[in-house]
Formats: structure tokens, sequence, C-alpha cells
């Protein structure tokens, strides 16, 4: 019987090992990570009224996350005339999005930090959030116009991608389940069978 679950416990080990080599997968963090990866125009910078600033950004954690930005000036929130992209909400595990914001109206408006705020998908409760130092003004005066950074393009086309690899890496795991059950039935059958066995014995030689 020893040797019968330290077989078995040598096979799961095996067995789950194999599994996380094919699906690729990497544990997350305790903590989730807001990570900036660009940002256009630079950090400092003079927009005009309705041109975008774009941050790309990667966010890792175990649970989806809805990810929004929030512009400050001397540590006080700014909406006044504002407009921002939608929320993005990432699945778990994470993944890239990009997010912008403008200003519009007829006077003036600085930022010095932008913030990207995290919350659990669904909950109003702030997860946790990267503050961005900025020196950004929108003024009223024109401004050359500026194009849309290659990468939110590309960012964009990648996250329409995301739903296909989720549903790939799903189907690994459950391949990957049912090999484990398949492999501890067999086994758990093949003990039982000789464990009536050894019972049929031992009544043959009783009797």
């Amino acid at each position: 019987m020893t040797t019968f679950f330290t077989r078995l416990h040598l096979l799961c080990s095996l067995a789950l090992i194999t599994l996380a080599a094919l699906t690729g997968c990497t544990p997350a963090p305790e903590q989730p990570v807001l990570r900036i990866i660009a940002i256009d125009p630079g950090s400092e910078a003079v927009l005009g009224v309705q041109q975008r600033f774009y941050l790309q950004f990667a966010v890792n954690a175990k649970v989806p996350l809805t990810v929004t930005v929030d512009p400050y000036f001397q540590r006080e929130a700014l909406s006044t005339n504002l407009a921002t992209s939608a929320p993005v909400t990432l699945p778990a595990g994470g993944g890239t999005a990009v997010a912008h914001l403008l200003f519009w109206g007829d006077y003036a408006t600085r930022v010095d930090e932008i913030r990207l705020v995290a919350r659990v998908a669904g909950q109003r409760e702030v997860h946790t959030e990267l503050a961005v130092p900025v020196k950004l003004s929108w003024v009223t005066r024109e401004v050359a116009p500026r194009p849309t950074p290659a990468w939110a393009a590309n960012t964009q086309k990648s996250d329409a991608d995301v739903p296909a690899k989720i549903d790939a890496r799903s189907q690994w795991l459950a391949f990957g389940a049912v090999i484990i059950a398949i492999a501890i039935g067999g086994f758990g059958s093949r003990w039982l069978r000789k464990r009536r066995a050894a019972r049929r014995n031992q009544d043959d030689v009783a009797g």
C-alpha cells in the first residue's frame, strides 16, 4: 500500500509540473502591480484644446481590475472640462492597455500629476494606484496637431486577442485536469482490485 501511494504522489506531481509547463503560467504577485510603459507626448508638454495625452500601462494581478485615469494639480483632483477614456477592465493575470485624457474649454488647465487607479472589477474601493508626475498645460491658443502614437492602436488590437488567449489557456487546463483524473482513477481502480483479490485469498485460506 505504501508503494502505491508513493507512486500516486509522484504521478500527481509530474502531472502538475507538466500542466504548468504546457500552459506557460507563472504565479501573479500577491499585490497587483501598475506599471507605465509609455506616454505621449512627454511628461512636460503644452497641448491645445481637446488634444489627448496618452498613457500605455501594464497590470499584473490575480483578480480582474478596472483602471481609471485621474488628473491632479497641487494634490487637487481636476474635473472641470475634463474628458477621459472609458475605464479599462483587464482579466485576472493582467495585460496592457491604453488610456487618455484631455481638457476642453476657454481657459488654460495645468496638471502636475496623473493617477492610475485600479479597483477590483465591480467594486468601488481603491485596490491600488500609481502616481505619474507630469508638467502638462492645456492652453486655448492654437497648438500644432499631434499624431496618435502607434502603440495606442497596437495595444487596442492586441487587447482584442485576449479572449482567444484566455480560451486557449482554459482548454489546456481542462486537458491537464482530465489527464490527472484518469491517472488517479486508474491507480485507484488497480489498488481496489488488488485489495479485493487479497481479501478473497484470505477468505479461501480461512475456509
